[in-house]
């Protein structure tokens, strides 16, 4: 997902976040809960959770977090994974 001022929908926002789970899968990282906020009319967020405790934490304004590092809203699935890297 590439990062633009344009609101993004909740399908597109779902379907980002299926990329970033299929990616981490094919790494060896098993997610155990991710949680979707698509309500419109606030900026949209989500979180993943994985096997390993992390987690990531992802809101439409301000990107991707792991609580110490942060990525762009629309960061390439491998580049989520990398903030587990650096916990």
């Amino acid at each position: 997902m590439h990062h633009t001022r344009e609101r993004r929908t909740p399908i597109a926002i779902a379907q980002y976040f299926d990329n970033v789970v299929d990616y981490l899968a094919r790494e060896g990282i098993d997610v155990t809960q991710v949680v979707l906020d698509l309500e419109p009319a606030r900026p949209m967020r989500g979180q993943v959770v994985t096997g390993r405790g992390p987690v990531l934490r992802w809101r439409e304004d301000l990107g991707w977090s792991n609580g110490i590092r942060t990525t762009s809203p629309g960061a390439q699935p491998d580049d989520v994974a990398g903030l587990l890297d650096r916990m």
